[in-house]
């Protein structure tokens, strides 16, 4: 009986090690198959680059989001230089960089714009080398008239230069353009001169009519009409460019990378508030400027600094220290008391 179930046992481990030996030739013997030349899985011909560098940019933006976003109001903290830097850098991207570039890569046929990117070049070069050598925080901004003569050249320049200069570009260049791109974007551009008409006439109204101004919050409504005027014409910039001078693929996805990096950072100014201790930089300076359109106190934009767990610490401690040193001076004289009173009865006796 032991014999049968001992031979029983060898004959299933001998069929089994056969059906894994059969089963694994059949198996390894489709690998060939599948790596011809003429099966339907592989494609030769394709070219994983522009994959490749659009998942890269999918990729890093939420990351980037998550960063730029999460901004610290401490005093040491890096961010607080490194993210004006940074909002500094895209808007002159935005601004000059990308027509600049266009402008090249056309070479001859790009001469008008390509003065305008040298000029726009210039001025914003200036006003943000002036902001930084001046190493100021927002905080102090309306202690320096330097700051508040950046702001109006940089609102100046991106509500009527840059828009003035694209209408009678795109009006020069309707043949090339096509009529419905000039269209559309000789009306949005429009709407940008007219907004900022508007934000000068409602202004000046409002400073002769008080109550008018009460009545109708027309501090919000400047507000908002005022980042219209200063986001939209760069924006609509940005998006004639690439509709109508692409480049190529990578220069198309690197573009609008950029400029949704930049909006993500522009957005980090209206929907909180803002570090005392950030960096004073021409970008900084006049977001933060018009962020301070509907305050009546411009401190009221700005957050105070926050203080570490390390710095909490080190005032708990202190805090602690002070209250033991109170405590062992009131039981000193608490205990100097007793003895006064013990002593008194001894007088008197005597």
């Amino acid at each position: 009986m032991i014999k049968h179930h001992t031979v029983k046992r060898k004959t299933n481990n001998i069929s089994n090690f056969l059906n894994f030996f059969i089963w694994n030739i059949v198996f390894f013997s489709f690998i060939p198959f599948a790596s011809t030349k003429d099966a339907p899985i592989v494609n030769e011909k394709y070219d994983s680059n522009r994959d490749l560098y659009d998942s890269i940019l999918n990729v890093i933006f939420p990351i980037f989001f998550v960063i730029l976003l999460n901004v610290s109001g401490k005093p040491g903290s890096i961010k607080n230089v490194a993210l004006p830097l940074l909002d500094d850098v895209l808007h002159n991207v935005i601004s000059w960089v990308i027509p600049l570039i266009i402008s090249f890569v056309y070479d001859r046929k790009m001469m008008a714009i390509m003065i305008y990117s040298t000029l726009n070049m210039c001025l914003h070069v200036i006003c943000a080398l002036a902001a930084i050598l001046f190493w100021k925080r927002v905080v102090d901004i309306e202690r320096y008239k330097i700051f508040s003569t950046i702001t109006l050249f940089l609102i100046f320049f991106s509500t009527i230069v840059t828009p003035v200069f694209w209408i009678f570009t795109i009006h020069n260049r309707k043949n090339t353009i096509g009529i419905p791109l000039t269209i559309t974007f000789i009306i949005l551009f429009g709407i940008c001169l007219a907004t900022f008409i508007l934000v000068v006439i409602i202004s000046v109204l409002s400073h002769y009519f008080q109550r008018v101004n009460e009545k109708m919050n027309v501090d919000k409504i400047v507000f908002a009409l005022c980042i219209i005027c200063f986001y939209v014409p760069n924006i609509l910039q940005t998006l004639l460019i690439l509709a109508k001078w692409p480049v190529n693929y990578y220069f198309v996805k690197a573009c609008v990378f950029i400029l949704l990096i930049a909006l993500t950072r522009n957005v980090s100014y209206f929907i909180d508030k803002i570090p005392e201790n950030f960096l004073a930089t021409s970008t900084s300076v006049t977001q933060c400027s018009i962020r301070a359109f509907t305050k009546n106190d411009i401190h009221e934009i700005f957050k105070e600094s926050q203080i570490s767990a390390e710095e909490m610490r080190q005032i708990q401690e202190t805090m602690q220290s002070k209250i033991d040193e109170m405590q062992s001076k009131m039981n000193e004289m608490k205990s100097s008391m007793d003895k006064i009173k013990n002593d008194q009865p001894k007088d008197e006796s005597v």
